[in-house]
């Protein structure tokens, strides 16, 4: 019997993450798609991307994918491939997409004591570097929460671009599908109600490579009526993509 292929594992891209530093100093922004670009260029083989003609041709929706990482394959890639994805339907802007970034990194424990984790004050700083919505949806800390969340509502009525998220958050691997994070569905009906419906996209891989293949949007109307179900929903569409 053949031995299955080893996955490959993609080289994390330090040198483009360090070079976020000027940026965290100064507060000054990353062109996203030069960025996410890089990252891809070294991403040999290439992601294999399909169902591009799904999308709609408004680029006004909630992009949803599994958190697809697994050692030699960080979400940064994951993210990126995306991200270079929308520039190809939909062609360049800065940023093509509003990425939510979800943390709920324990706390450290040294012996009786408990500290936040440095993942706490160090996200905000990279979030505003990439352009993207820093959301710690698991209720480490609900008053930052509700003021991203407000935020995000209030970019909605004029973003011309996705806003992308990845349900589960930390917690989702590749090949494993958990949970959506409490507060997902709240945040996908507030969206909906301003017209935003969610395009799926299922991350796997096949043949030693990446592989992006979206699917038909969940309509507004669906998103509604599922209610309190709608993060339950992009999961399940998601998991019918992989």
């Amino acid at each position: 019997m053949n031995s299955p292929e080893p996955l490959v594992s993609y080289p994390v891209p330090w040198d483009l993450v360090f070079g976020l530093t000027p940026h965290l100093a100064n507060r000054t922004t990353r062109n996203i798609t030069d960025f996410t670009a890089q990252i891809v260029a070294r991403m040999n083989p290439a992601p294999l991307i399909e169902g591009l003609d799904l999308l709609p041709a408004d680029a006004r929706f909630i992009l949803a994918a599994n958190h697809y990482q697994r050692p030699g394959l960080w979400i940064l890639h994951t993210a990126a491939a995306l991200t270079q994805a929308i520039v190809r339907r939909y062609g360049p802007q800065d940023p093509p997409v509003k990425w939510i970034v979800t943390a709920n990194w324990p706390p450290w424990k040294i012996g009786p004591w408990k500290i936040p984790s440095p993942g706490d004050r160090l996200l905000p700083k990279v979030a505003d570097a990439l352009q993207c919505y820093p959301v710690s949806f698991a209720g480490a800390n609900p008053e930052y929460t509700a003021r991203s969340v407000r935020r995000i509502l209030k970019d909605a009525r004029s973003l011309t671009r996705p806003i992308g998220i990845f349900p589960e958050g930390v917690a989702g691997s590749a090949g494993v599908l958990t949970d959506p994070l409490p507060g997902v569905e709240r945040l996908l009906l507030h969206l909906a109600k301003h017209g935003w419906p969610v395009v799926p996209c299922g991350v796997s891989e096949s043949g030693r490579r990446l592989v992006l293949r979206f699917g038909p949007p969940v309509t507004t109307g669906e998103i509604t009526e599922a209610a309190d179900e709608t993060a339950r929903l992009t999961m399940s569409r998601i998991a019918q993509l992989l």
